[in-house]
C-alpha cells in the first residue's frame, strides 16, 4: 500500500498548493516589459513547481501498479481519497478567492487542480484493476514518510509563494526582482525535497 499512499499524499499537497498560490494573486496586467518580474509570472512558476511534485508522486504509484507489486486490494482508496480531497479543497480555495484573484490565472489553476485529481484517480483505477492480476511481490519502504515530505514540500511552495506574490502588489521593479528571486530560491529548495523523496521512492519500487 505504501507507494499508493505516497501518490495520494503528493497529489493532495500539489492540489492544495496550487489553490493557495492562486489565493495570493491579485487583479493586474503584465508589464509592457515582460523581463520585469510580476506576481502573475511568479505564481505560474510556483504552480509548476508544486505540480511537478504531485506528478512525481503519481509516477511512484504507477510504477508500483505496473511492476507486479502488491499494492493491496483496497489500496486504490489511498490514492483516490486524498487526490479527491485535495482537488475539492483546491477548488474551494480558488472559488473563495476568485473575486480578488488574477482573472487570467483562475482557469490555469482550475485546470492544474482538476488534472492532478484525475491523475490520482487514474493511479487508483490501475491499482484496483491490477490488484488481483498475476503473482505479486511485496513492496515495502518508508513511503508514508516520503509522501509526507512531498505533501509538505508542495504546500510549503503554496504558502510561501502566495505570500511572495501578494507582497509584489504595488512593488517597484527593484523590489519585485528581489522578492521573485528569493521566492524562486525557496521554491527550488522545497521542490528539491519533494523530488528527492520521489526519487528515493522510485528506486525502492524498482528494486523491490
Amino acid at each position: 500500500m505504501g507507494p499508493i499512499v505516497m501518490t495520494g499524499l503528493a497529489t493532495f499537497g500539489a492540489t492544495v498548493g496550487v489553490g493557495l498560490l492562486l489565493s495570493g494573486t491579485y487583479p493586474t496586467t503584465e508589464p509592457i516589459d515582460r523581463r520585469i518580474p510580476s506576481g502573475r509570472s511568479l505564481a505560474i512558476v510556483m504552480m509548476a513547481f508544486s505540480m511537478g511534485i504531485g506528478t512525481l508522486g503519481v509516477v511512484v504509484g504507477l510504477l508500483a501498479s505496473m511492476t507486479d507489486g502488491d499494492v493491496g486490494g483496497t489500496a486504490w482508496i489511498l490514492a483516490a481519497g486524498p487526490a479527491a480531497a485535495g482537488a475539492i479543497i483546491g477548488i474551494a480555495i480558488i472559488v473563495r478567492n476568485q473575486p480578488t484573484a488574477n482573472a487570467q490565472l483562475v482557469p490555469i489553476a482550475v485546470s492544474f487542480v482538476v488534472g492532478m485529481g484525475v491523475l490520482g484517480a487514474v493511479v487508483a483505477m490501475m491499482a484496483l484493476t491490477l490488484a488481483d492480476v498475476g503473482t505479486k511481490h511485496p513492496i515495502s519502504g518508508p513511503f508514508e514518510l516520503l509522501g509526507l515530505v512531498s505533501l509538505a514540500s508542495a504546500i510549503g511552495i503554496g504558502l510561501t509563494g502566495a505570500r511572495a506574490v501578494r507582497s509584489m502588489n504595488g512593488a517597484d521593479e527593484a523590489s519585485s526582482r528581489t522578492i521573485s528571486s528569493r521566492q524562486i530560491m525557496r521554491g527550488a529548495l522545497f521542490q528539491a525535497a519533494g523530488v528527492a523523496a520521489s526519487a528515493v521512492a522510485i528506486v525502492i519500487v524498482m528494486l523491490s
